[in-house]
């Protein structure tokens, strides 16, 4: 009889893990569009920022299809490599695109250092051992796990910290170029709220650990993997807004820049010429 509420409650938890990933994978094929809309596709090399971009949505859209036609209860050590693995190239893509961002020549050359996002392959190697599950191949995987998830708190503080510092300096570059330039506050108290949904995940994950009853167990891992992905996309989110205000004021930034007026029009030759012209009377007069 246990084995047979077992197996309903594994089966329940496949086809709910299956609409979720549906709802979310809805949610990517929406942040896709926006890129395109907002960006625009040209075909570029693949290092631009745009296309790595878009490429990191459509990598976690493969991902979630993969997991869908995946028994979520089965731990095989292939399956966890190859999750890991996409899972941080995705990591991976999107420290790389702020460095891009970040490092662009046009922002400021004097302040590259500064805003460059160093031990890239650090930060990577180390996101792999966090999030690798020891579960179903070690006996003693729940303490492995403790020690991860504990490192995984501590680490995410840490590089929020660090990113937000970045980014910080990064804004402060904006506004100086362009004093139109709006919403620092919301930009940078984002890598908080990142954090804290990827801390509520680590610490749920523990306290799962500790669950032995599985259909508990199951609504846990639910509520574990809504956080995780209301933190994913928000930076998401991030990267988007980071990657807008790169283009508009300082790709476009002669566009957005202190010469227009308040009505939105800028200053021509003609213009120019004709005020000098009425100066050049007035002094005559």
């Amino acid at each position: 009889m246990d084995s047979f509420f077992e197996e309903e409650i594994k089966r329940n938890y496949n086809q709910a893990y299956v609409f979720i990933s549906l709802f979310f994978a809805a949610i990517d094929t929406i942040f896709y569009i926006v890129i395109i809309t907002l960006f625009r596709w040209n075909f570029t090399p693949f290092n631009y920022r745009k296309q790595k971009l878009s490429s990191l949505i459509f990598l976690d859209g493969v991902l979630r299809s993969f997991n869908m036609y995946t028994d979520e209860y089965s731990q095989y050590f292939i399956k966890e490599v190859f999750f890991c693995l996409i899972s941080t190239a995705e990591f991976y893509m999107i420290i790389s695109c702020l460095n891009q961002i970040f490092t662009d020549k046009n922002v400021d050359n004097g302040l590259e250092n500064d805003l460059k996002i160093r031990n890239e392959n650090v930060f990577t190697s180390a996101f792999f051992v966090l999030i690798f599950s020891f579960k179903g191949i070690f006996k003693t995987y729940k303490l492995l796990s403790t020690l991860q998830y504990i490192c995984s708190i501590i680490g995410i503080y840490m590089l929020s910290k660090y990113i937000g510092g970045k980014i910080e300096i990064y804004l402060d570059i904006i506004k100086k170029k362009n004093s139109s330039f709006n919403g620092q506050n919301f930009v940078n108290n984002m890598p908080f709220f990142i954090s804290i949904y990827l801390i509520l995940n680590s610490c749920l994950e523990i306290f799962n650990l500790l669950v032995e009853n599985q259909l508990y167990s199951s609504y846990m891992n639910m509520l574990c993997k809504v956080f995780k992905e209301v933190g994913k996309y928000l930076i998401f989110i991030l990267l988007i807004v980071i990657y807008h205000i790169f283009n508009k004021y300082i790709i476009e930034g002669d566009k957005f820049g202190n010469n227009e007026d308040p009505k939105g029009h800028y200053p021509t030759d003609k213009t120019k010429v004709n005020i000098y012209r009425d100066e050049d009377e007035y002094n005559d007069v």
